[in-house]
């Protein structure tokens, strides 16, 4: 007991800074794996997908 592993499909995306890894799924492939903190360094699909919820706080990893 005490092992457990949960899996969390979020609509509040403020729900992601509180979970302890992360996987981001693209065409049904894991294109992406971490923390928030992790995966908000990373310029990836994570940060865009998360720009409109987070605003500034993501906006300085925005992609061109």
């Amino acid at each position: 007991m005490g092992n457990k592993t949960t899996i969390l499909i979020a609509h509040r995306a403020a729900m992601m800074r509180h979970v302890d890894n992360i996987v981001v799924l693209n065409g049904g492939k894991i294109v992406e794996e971490g923390t928030h903190d992790a995966l908000s360094g990373k310029n990836g699909l994570y940060v865009r997908l998360m720009q409109p919820h987070f605003g500034k706080g993501l906006r300085q990893h925005r992609l061109i």
